[in-house]
């Protein structure tokens, strides 16, 4: 049946009527006709599946991706470039608007990617069998896939070596993360359901079949969401470096840490949240601050800075990258910053920077931000516009908000990361 796709919508899906009912359907673009079939009808709403494009936008292009809409990892691919920062700006706005009633009318300003392709430098990549790839949408079917265009070009080039090394595994993990630095330091973690004594391999054999950049490999065993390492093999660390205010900055990024996915992005949104840093603060709380990613550069413009983070690994390498880099004014703590609120009560911060996971703010948190006098500035870097605004809604109580820009980490995909600064208003 037709459809007349009205707009886009959060999760990678435009939005239409089928008798006045709602339909959601992947793979279009706002003003498209199209024709679909229902696939799962719910109380409120249908599931559709695109069938032809009747009337293409003039937006849509050819993905060069051979299993676009079949793999899981993108949802834009058939979208041009400039459209898709025009859908996640009207995403971004409607959603802060509709959720947290914020009354925002403007996109401060938008940082596209230099390149919309070839910016992961990690991923994690789903074993069954001889079956390498990724989850189909929706689905724990794997698509056997032989090349990613969202790679880093030695991850890309890595796939055919994973493959063949595949074969000499008598035991097969689930899973194989690769990361790989700006200084193309590669580090592999094989992931299994249970643990053993002897890995057949050693980093010569990865190097050879693999990528001559790998420096180090991690033998973990999964149990639910946790993995614990009981193999090692080379080095369990490599380094990133980033040119921030005509200082190199180093980091160390162990294999259990997080270092910011798009390799395009890194070095722009840590001098947007710099910008927003506007005069010399006296004390800063940088949570979720993962290795000191924000945290470091930070420290080139305030007097204190403290970062908090629940990755013991994490606050191992901020504390050496301290010292790497020289700076006598940060400190790292392992804590949770969304409920161990005691420990943020011994500090002052006059600028609060956090980058939280998708869920957002805890409560308690939130309590802390809004209760604390100390506090003058908040800058909020946020990677799902629907908890982000669940938090602005609670947070204009005690703030303003100042400014909001869209930084785009995540190209072909619908994911929108947001930096969102907020003042305390005149009855704050």
């Amino acid at each position: 049946m037709e459809v007349k796709i009205e707009k886009s919508v959060y999760g990678g899906k435009g939005l239409g009527k089928i008798n006045e009912k709602t339909c959601f359907v992947p793979f279009v673009i706002d003003g498209e006709l199209v024709n679909v079939d229902i696939v799962k009808e719910k109380k409120s709403f249908y599931e559709c599946r695109l069938k032809t494009v009747l009337k293409p936008s003039e937006y849509r292009v050819n993905p060069p991706c051979k299993y676009f809409t079949y793999c899981g990892g993108c949802d834009y691919q058939h979208i041009s470039y400039e459209k898709q920062l025009d859908i996640k700006k009207s995403i971004l706005l409607e959603t802060l608007n509709r959720i947290g009633k914020l009354e925002i009318d403007k996109v401060d300003k938008i940082i596209p990617s230099e390149n919309p392709f070839y910016y992961r430098n990690r991923t994690q990549l789903k074993v069954r069998g001889k079956q390498l790839g990724f989850y189909m949408k929706e689905s724990k079917t794997i698509v056997d896939i032989d090349e990613c265009l969202l790679l880093k070009e030695d991850l890309g080039e890595s796939l055919k070596g994973l493959r063949e090394l595949l074969q000499f595994l008598d035991i097969k993990p689930i899973e194989i993360h690769l990361y790989s630095t700006n200084l193309d330091e590669m580090l592999v973690k094989f992931i299994y359901p249970f643990s053993f004594k002897r890995f057949p391999l050693g980093l010569k054999h990865l190097k050879a079949f693999v990528n001559k950049n790998i420096i180090g490999i991690g033998i973990f065993e999964k149990k639910g969401e946790f993995l614990k390492r009981f193999i090692s093999i080379g080095k369990q660390f490599a380094y990133e470096s980033v040119k921030i205010m005509d200082k190199d900055i180093k980091y160390r990024v162990s294999i259990n840490s997080f270092f910011q996915v798009n390799r395009f992005q890194i070095k722009n949104l840590i001098n947007e949240v710099l910008e927003e840093v506007d005069k010399e603060f006296n004390e800063v709380l940088d949570l979720y601050c993962g290795v000191g990613t924000l945290t470091l550069p930070i420290s080139l413009k305030a007097k204190n800075v403290i970062g908090i983070e629940n990755n013991k690994f994490a606050v191992e390498d901020g504390n050496h990258n301290k010292k790497l880099n020289g700076f006598k004014n940060v400190k790292f703590i392992k804590a949770d910053a969304g409920k161990d609120i005691e420990l943020l009560n011994k500090f002052s911060p006059d600028l609060v920077v956090l980058d939280p996971p998708r869920s957002g703010i805890t409560k308690d948190l939130l309590n802390y931000l809004i209760n604390k006098e100390s506090i003058e500035k908040i800058i909020y870097v946020s990677c799902n516009p629907s908890t982000l605004a669940r938090d602005l809604s609670k947070l204009k109580e005690k703030y303003q908000i100042k400014s909001l820009k869209l930084i785009d980490m995540f190209p072909q995909t619908y994911h929108i990361e947001s930096i969102a600064m907020l003042e305390k208003g005149i009855d704050g």
